[in-house]
């Protein structure tokens, strides 16, 4: 009976981890580093520190918020708080983000992330904005880049 049992268990496994992974498709993988820039609109994903982040952007018409989805198998999630993040433009200037406001979900984590600051005035000319998210997984810093202007 005990050899059943931990069979059944063995098997159990892989069925509980394939349930627990999303996969994502984006069409530009962001980087810890330096991020390569994407159109607004699509969805980037940046694979480091046992964490996986997807961040979107619907574009001008979202102002300074971003949809941020986070997966792991190895952290808990609950305890981050995005409040460090800083969203950047060329021209230098930056917005400090909100408390994230993300349901709880232990390795799943996922909702808006907004700035505060004179979104129209930062995003008006501006040729690019860069997400940046401190201290996920073990990440120091990931950066997010989208093109929106000539």
């Amino acid at each position: 009976m005990k050899k059943h049992a931990i069979l059944a268990i063995l098997l159990a496994i892989p069925l509980a981890v394939a349930a627990c992974s999303g996969t994502s498709s984006s069409p530009a993988p962001a980087s810890g580093g330096a991020a390569s820039s994407s159109p607004s609109g699509a969805a980037q994903t940046s694979e480091a520190g046992g964490v996986t982040v997807v961040a979107s952007w619907p574009g001008m018409s979202a102002g300074a918020t971003f949809d941020v989805k986070l997966d792991t198998h190895s952290v808990d999630l609950d305890r981050l708080d995005l409040s460090n993040a800083v969203l950047r433009n060329d021209r230098g200037e930056t917005l400090v983000a909100r408390p994230w406001t993300a349901a709880k979900g232990g390795h799943h984590r996922e909702g808006a992330l907004s700035f505060d600051g004179d979104a129209a005035s930062f995003l008006a000319g501006a040729k690019w904005i860069e997400l940046a998210l401190i201290g996920v997984g073990d990440a120091p810093e990931r950066t997010f880049r989208w093109a929106i202007g000539s």
